[in-house]
């Protein structure tokens, strides 16, 4: 429940920045945009992949939700958010954005703290695959949004 509550926060913070046109829009998004879009879409999508093989036992696909409601949800959602955000209240889609702000950072860190104790209940080895693929999905995204995005003038 938790995994879907973080994703669920996460993606409203992304449908909020879109709307904002921090990654373009229609006719006049550039291929650098669209790709930093394509690769968050990715992460979101691929987010399903661990829940489903967590819930079969598989080690590493636990420790990759760690990675993802940390570095997603909670740093690159909740804390990144408040940084590049003014901190108690963004006037940019309020109250959206403190929702999206505070809940990722609350979310994101239940999320993580539940899969990091579902991991360590875990017995046997720790596939290492999800965790790359989270860590190399999530550092991708992150380069493309950096590289492409327009933050909204203040």
């Amino acid at each position: 429940m938790l995994q879907g509550a973080a994703a669920t926060v996460s993606l409203l913070g992304y449908l909020v920045i879109t709307r904002s046109g921090a990654f373009g829009s229609g006719v006049g998004m550039q291929t650098g945009e669209s790709l930093a879009l394509r690769t968050t879409a990715a992460v979101y999508g691929w987010w399903l992949a661990p829940v489903a093989a967590a819930t079969g036992g598989v080690r590493g696909a636990a420790l990759a939700l760690v990675i993802i409601d940390v570095l997603w949800v909670f740093l690159g959602q909740g804390v990144a958010g408040l940084i590049f955000c003014a901190v108690p209240v963004c006037p940019d889609a309020t109250p959206w954005t403190d929702i999206v702000r505070y809940g990722s950072l609350v979310l994101g860190a239940a999320a993580a703290w539940t899969a990091w104790g579902a991991y360590r209940a875990m017995r046997g080895p720790t596939q290492w695959a999800p965790v790359a693929t989270a860590v190399v999905l999530i550092l991708v995204s992150f380069t493309l949004q950096g590289m492409n995005s327009k933050l909204p003038p203040s």
